[in-house]
């Protein structure tokens, strides 16, 4: 019995040294309807154009892996931006749709809780946005439309509805 405590032992500090399997991506917890509060967001109408009037968000799809949603931004005379995207959170480029065009994107994870969005269309005009969850009800989104360096162009703040 003795002699098979060392042998024991060493098969318990080596199962205990073996690094264990990564744990599944964790999803950021924006899954749901979404819409802008405007009073909190900042725009930059020179470079964007009029800020919209309203706007909904709704994520289909956060499972840690990858994220989908639909945007739409209303003005007075309705629609005025509309986005579709489905993307792995790797990296990968990927095809959304922003305004009826196709655009690439790709998506990286920004820490357990955020995302870094880029986005170019054939003009070759890139766009980022960092997008994380400042608390379980509160979206944030600053967006980077020029591509100079210096603070966010824009900084939205979603609420969620359901």
């Amino acid at each position: 019995m003795l002699k098979s405590l060392p042998l024991a032992l060493g098969l318990a500090a080596s199962i205990a040294s073996t690094p264990a399997l990564a744990d599944p991506p964790k999803p950021l917890g924006a899954l749901g309807r979404w819409t802008l509060d405007l009073r909190a967001s900042r725009f930059n109408e020179a470079l964007t154009g009029d800020a919209p009037i309203a706007a909904e968000l709704d994520v289909t799809k956060d499972d840690g892996s990858a994220l989908a949603w639909t945007l739409v931004e209303e003005d007075p005379q309705g629609v005025a931006a509309i986005q579709f995207a489905d993307a792995p959170l790797n990296g990968q480029a990927t095809r959304a749709v922003v305004n009826m065009v196709q655009v690439n994107i790709s998506v990286t994870r920004d820490g357990d809780h955020g995302v870094v969005v880029i986005t170019e269309g054939e003009s070759g005009r890139r766009q980022s946005m960092k997008v994380w969850m400042a608390d379980p009800d509160t979206l944030k989104i600053e967006q980077d439309v020029d591509g100079l360096p210096g603070p966010p162009d824009q900084a939205l703040t979603f609420r969620r509805i359901l």
